[in-house]
């Protein structure tokens, strides 16, 4: 099974043993006077690792203080090239950044980092990296990013040292796998979370793991047998937790969340009053100790369970209720109502590292939501109109909270895409030399067994280059996509574009805003497929051009229109062509023809079917090409288009393959005058 991750095992640095004052089970924290103290006698490498640590123990409490520890440590360590400061300095930077929300940020200090470790070969390190990756796309939901990052976690630990030691230990592993149930529950795969879970109790048991953590996980163990549909398997590990005695206060809190579990379980049995003793019971410890989210939590379920029971005079008190917590929540700008309670785990997570709160407000808002529809509807029922009017009016500001959010994490969902996509072609990169050290050492082997292994490697090998032979044409013609595919995601477009959606969102014009968000998501998505795809669709096709000349104009305004005409004997749906062939000389027009334009300017895309020959002409009527080769700077006057040169040699390889070959022409326009008057392109394609 492919184990996958969302928790992570941050890199510690070592220090005085009384400095360190641990609040998070994954998430280094040490205390802030004993660093302070210690700090004005150190020197050289060892006061770069205090200041480090002050700013990791900052980075969740004092973000201003915990990035000017990281730049001092930085600079610092750049004065001594000491490399594990600089790279340590990264990562804390990182977690400064995420603890802030901005991802983004965030993830490129990571990858800082990472490279540096590298060059140190401190693999372990490397291994948490990812891990710190995978947390970053799971809080913005993006599930499969943060799978594929915990997976290449998962195989830097099982890598081993030169000593021959793993890199990550048993709980390294299992953490990563618990992380895995997660992302398993919440996309509903409750069977395989299930098995995770029981697990990793087994073998936490075994390996002495925190004890809260593994109580934790016991009532995780409930709520994904609840899952599966088994109900009394349920019942038996949310009465166990119960049961147990609490040694700390986070397993304290935590056992109203098994016992609001269990009341969950006499809800669906139709045990109305079980299921308030038990609810009433979380909301009670909730309300006295200040834990204000999971009070708003309770407050607001038990509100809807009496309104579904017929109750609404009492379903309101208790709305009314969870909307004081509310209100005290953004007030407070915080889940508690004591900031001691801030390192106690009472919802689950934050026991791992501390939650940002970005996320947090998020959470509170979705309850906020739900609790103000049902106290509209409430007192809509009652007769209470304006009351109800007022609920509605918040319940619709709610909902637009929450949209805002959303949006907000699409964007930083396809930022966060665009950063990473570099470092997967790496990854390859090294899954292929780990390949080839294998190789190395079965070739030792073969040897040492004599004439015969080698006859069998000899021809295991020629099979092997006879297969690389045969598939070289195809593999030059991946890498010109990928080449291409490189050329199209050209920065400047791509954040110009997020630039322009993100003004449409400050200036309050939502529709406009999720208009281009929209367009941009299939461009980007739509590119992606083309890099690994041949051929593509003609609907395929025209719907990629479209969004990218409608995200050009949002970034050109007013500098020019365009046109896209379909022959009636073509068949968009079953008419295939290569990909990615039409925008690189689409995006020559806007860029090299008419941006000079001094008037607007004018695309046509034109799409052709005559004698099973599909012809597509994209013709402007911009400034010519010797016009623009004239506006280039001196040591570019020999310039030609990256996009276009690859795309030309991209049609070489293809025609390879082809009986009837791909033809190419390039016209020059001129008017009645002899001026330029713009360029055509003529591409000639055979019916596939």
């Amino acid at each position: 099974m492919k184990f996958r991750v969302l928790l992570l095992m941050i890199l510690t640095i070592s220090i005085a043993g009384s400095c360190l004052a641990q609040k998070f089970i994954l998430f280094p924290t040490y205390n802030v006077d004993s660093l302070l103290l210690i700090l004005p006698a150190q020197q050289a490498e060892e006061r770069v690792n205090t200041i480090n640590n002050l700013a990791v123990s900052l980075s969740y409490v004092n973000s201003d203080s915990a990035k000017q520890y990281v730049d001092e440590a930085m600079k610092l360590a750049a004065q001594l090239n000491y490399k594990t400061g600089m790279a340590n300095a990264f990562l804390y930077s990182g977690h400064t950044y995420r603890y802030q929300g901005k991802y983004v940020k965030a993830l490129s200090e990571y990858l800082k980092a990472i490279k540096l470790y590298k060059k140190l070969g401190m693999k372990r390190q490397v291994a948490s990296l990812y891990q710190q990756i995978s947390i970053i796309h799971y809080l913005v939901s993006n599930f499969e990013m943060s799978l594929e990052y915990g997976f290449i976690a998962f195989d830097k630990y099982k890598e081993h040292k030169p000593d021959g030691t793993p890199v990550g230990n048993v709980a390294d592993i299992m953490s990563i796998k618990s992380g895995a149930a997660l992302i398993y529950f919440l996309q509903g795969e409750c069977k395989e979370s299930l098995e995770i879970t029981l697990d990793y109790l087994k073998i936490g048991k075994k390996s002495n793991f925190n004890k809260t953590d593994l109580y934790l996980h016991l009532i995780v163990a409930g709520e994904r047998f609840r899952c599966t549909g088994d109900i009394d398997s349920a019942k038996k590990y949310f009465r166990k937790a119960i049961s147990t005695p609490s040694e700390n206060t986070s397993m304290e809190a935590l056992k109203y969340r098994a016992i609001t579990s269990l009341g969950y379980i006499y809800l669906h049995e139709d045990n109305f009053d079980k299921m308030i003793l038990h609810y009433q019971q979380a909301n009670d410890f909730y309300n006295k100790r200040g834990f204000l989210y999971m009070a708003l939590n309770t407050s607001a379920f038990m509100g809807y369970t009496y309104y579904q029971y017929k109750q609404a005079a009492i379903a309101e008190i208790y709305f009314k209720q969870a909307e004081k917590l509310f209100d005290e929540i953004v007030r407070r700008d915080s889940w508690h109502r004591h900031d001691s309670l801030k390192n106690i785990t009472s919802w689950g997570l934050e026991i791992y590292f501390p939650l940002p709160p970005q996320k947090t407000k998020e959470l509170a808002w979705k309850t906020a939501q739900w609790m103000y529809y049902w106290l509209y509807k409430i007192n809509k029922e009652s007769g209470k109109f304006e009351t109800a009017l007022n609920y509605h009016i918040l319940y619709t500001n709610s909902q637009d909270t929450l949209n805002k959010i959303s949006k907000l994490e699409e964007l930083v969902k396809l930022q966060l895409q665009y950063e990473t996509q570099n470092y997967e072609e790496e990854i390859g990169i090294l899954s292929q030399e780990t390949a080839f050290q294998e190789l190395k050492l079965r070739q030792s082997k073969y040897f040492l067994f004599g004439m015969a292994s080698l006859v069998i490697f000899v021809l295991i090998l020629a099979i092997v280059l006879v297969r690389q032979n045969r598939l070289r044409e195809q593999q030059k013609n991946l890498l010109l996509q990928q080449r291409l595919f490189r050329s199209q995601m050209n920065p400047h477009f791509l954040f110009n574009s997020l630039s322009s959606i993100h003004n449409f969102m400050l200036s309050e014009k939502p529709v406009t805003a999720a208009s281009y968000l929209s367009r941009f998501s299939k461009l980007v998505r739509a590119i992606l497929n083309s890099s690994v795809e041949e051929y593509i669709s003609l609907t395929e096709e025209i719907g990629t051009i479209e969004n990218y000349l409608e995200l050009q104009k949002v970034r050109f305004p007013e500098m020019f229109d365009y046109t896209i005409e379909v022959d009636e004997v073509i068949n968009p749906e079953i008419t295939n062509i290569p990909s990615m062939l039409t925008q690189p000389f689409i995006e020559n027009s806007i860029e090299h023809g008419i941006k000079h334009k001094n008037s607007k300017g004018n695309i046509s895309v034109r799409f052709k079917m005559i004698d099973e020959i599909i012809i597509i002409e994209i013709e402007d009527n911009g400034i010519g090409r010797e016009k623009a080769k004239e506006l280039l700077p001196k040591p570019q006057t020999g310039y030609k288009s990256l996009s276009t040169s690859i795309t030309q040699e991209r049609i070489q390889v293809l025609n390879r393959s082809l009986k009837k070959k791909i033809k190419l022409n390039i016209l020059d326009l001129k008017d009645s005058s002899g001026e330029p008057s713009g360029t055509k392109i003529i591409l000639q394609i055979p019916f596939n």
